[in-house]
């Protein structure tokens, strides 16, 4: 009968096994946390700037950073929502906006920020950035809403330095 060849393996007993367990786990863990920091901040900062609210008047919004900013219509709802957002005034009925805001905080989401990030064909369009835990969502959104929404909910919202300089006007000439 041929012998068998000892292997130089060294077999693991399962408490060896049990034992490495809360390493492994740990690691993961670790890991983990290291992949929903990146997804924070999957936005390139240096691409943006914080933008503001600088002035609501009628259907028309101006957002920008310092002297550069982007004019634009919306809707008188919209509008109003946003002023009155600005101004940290409470309705007596709530509108769309602070429902929104309300059902956000309830199932604990944060908004972490809005970005407005492109101008196509006569549109601007923005995203919310969203976190429950460790779960993130990007959703898209007008920006007057988003902008309405950010203002209830104390978020920042960018714009694309970009977007800024090719449609933005300087405000700040006589």
């Amino acid at each position: 009968m041929p012998k068998r060849k000892k292997s130089s393996k060294r077999r693991i007993s399962t408490r060896e096994k049990a034992s490495r367990l809360p390493l492994i786990v740990f690691l993961i863990v670790i890991l983990l946390s290291f992949v929903s920091i990146a997804l924070v901040n999957l936005i390139d900062f240096e691409d943006y700037l914080i933008a503001n609210v600088l002035e609501v008047s009628g259907n028309t919004v101006v957002i920008g950073n310092n002297c550069t900013a982007i004019v634009a219509q919306t809707s008188p709802e919209r509008a109003h929502s946003i002023e009155i957002g600005v101004e940290g005034i409470i309705e007596q009925r709530p509108n769309t906006h602070d429902i929104f805001a309300q059902t956000l905080r309830s199932f604990n989401i944060t908004l972490e920020q809005v970005t407005m990030d492109n101008f196509k064909d006569g549109i601007y369009y923005a995203n919310l950035h969203l976190r429950s835990g460790n779960k993130f969502l990007e959703l898209d959104a007008k920006p007057s809403d988003a902008i309405a929404l950010a203002l209830r909910m104390n978020s920042s919202v960018y714009i694309n330095k970009t977007l800024l300089q090719e449609i933005g006007k300087n405000i700040c000439e006589d």
